[in-house]
């Protein structure tokens, strides 16, 4: 296994993300232009925000399997529970989502697990030197 992603790694990338990169010509990207053309930008725009909430959430995986679940999402998303089941059904059915994943009651992200991966490094790596940085200054004043 890469020393980058020891379970140290792993743990890091597990915890909210206060931003992630968005590609400022996502809406040209094919997933996103059939995502689009089936929802108009207003599933276009709901896609972003679960992104939102998928990087925000511990474990970047929004649950969505109890009726409860559904409602705050709905709530979340400004809509009601037909044009959520058809936003998650087209998120799977272009790749956006895993549809095994949401098959399971959770919504989640290739492409955020990626970022998560990304910052739970930077986090360590960051970690590591500033923990290098203080061992330095003890010796200088020892």
């Amino acid at each position: 296994m890469d020393p980058l992603d020891s379970p140290e790694v792993q743990d890091a990338s597990m915890a909210p993300m206060l931003f992630f990169p968005h590609d400022a010509d996502s809406a040209t990207d094919v997933k996103c232009r059939r995502l689009i053309l089936r929802l108009g930008y207003e599933g276009y725009g709901r896609w972003w925000r679960l992104c939102e909430m998928m990087a925000s959430t511990p474990g970047h995986a929004v649950p969505c399997a109890t009726e409860e679940d559904r409602m705050l999402l709905c709530d979340e998303l400004r809509c009601d529970d037909d044009e959520l089941s058809a936003l998650l059904g087209a998120l799977a059915d272009f790749g956006l989502v895993p549809a095994d994943v949401l098959a399971e009651g959770r919504i989640a992200s290739e492409r955020m697990a990626k970022n998560a991966l990304y910052f739970g490094r930077r986090r360590v790596n960051g970690k590591k030197g500033g923990n290098a940085k203080a061992e330095r200054n003890r010796r200088r004043t020892a």
